[in-house]
């Protein structure tokens, strides 16, 4: 009886002590996997760069706004053609207006120009009100020296500029014949062109223009030339 119990008891101490080394064995292949995980150098787990990778390419391009666009189109006309604002020193007069925004004017050697008012849209001359807006202008600026302030040239090599009289003294008026054409209600504001902080003031003059019913304000609902320039495209 004594040798069986003696031969029972070495065969539970045998399997423990197997199975404790079984234990040891898969604590070290974890604790190995979890090493083979992790970067050496001390940077941040692979797992995490890879996640922040992904991120970057799933984020999708920001989408530009109305005005957004309409600024992008300002800043790269202005670098494209061609100049930064500018006050030119040199006296003009006009030649001709071909409606209330569009017109050439020569300089004292008799060079001349083609010029854009910056910032406004006067009525075509074939639209209704294009031949009083054009009359307008003729009255504001004919037999007037003028200074131009330029903005940047437009596709038809037009000086899209800010024009001002010169009075008997020198001195030039604050006021530009582009403002005095919006007052007057001889033209819009033209919002997609028009970025600067003076266009701001532009608008509450426009709007209380029409809420006067001048010029072109005394239709109820004029058409744009943007939109009319359209129309005749179909």
């Amino acid at each position: 009886m004594k040798k069986r119990k003696s031969v029972f008891s070495r065969k539970k101490r045998s399997s423990g002590r197997y199975g404790l080394e079984a234990a040891i064995l898969c604590a070290l292949l974890m604790a190995a996997a979890y090493v083979g995980d992790v970067d050496i150098s001390g940077d941040a787990p692979k797992p995490a760069a890879k996640r922040e990778l992904s991120v970057q390419k799933r984020e999708a391009p920001v989408k530009q706004t109305f005005s957004d666009r309409a600024k992008d189109k300002s800043s790269r006309a202005a670098a494209a053609g061609k100049s930064s604002p500018v006050a030119d020193e040199r006296e003009y007069r006009l030649v001709r207006a071909s409606d209330g925004d569009s017109f050439i004017l020569e300089d004292g050697a008799r060079r001349s120009i083609r010029v854009r008012l910056y910032g406004v849209d006067a009525p075509e001359s074939k639209q209704r009100f294009g031949q009083q807006s054009r009359e307008h202008l003729i009255a504001l600026i004919k037999n007037r020296p003028l200074r131009l302030k330029t903005m940047y040239l437009d596709n038809y090599k037009r000086a899209v500029s800010l024009v001002f009289l010169t009075n008997g003294d020198g001195s030039v008026d604050e006021l530009s014949v582009n403002q005095r054409q919006v007052q007057a209600g001889m033209a819009w504001v033209y919002d997609y062109f028009c970025t600067s902080d003076i266009c701001k003031t532009w608008k509450i003059e426009e709007a209380m223009a029409r809420k006067q019913k001048l010029g072109l304000w005394r239709d109820s609902n004029p058409t744009p030339p943007w939109q009319w320039r359209r129309s005749q495209k179909r």
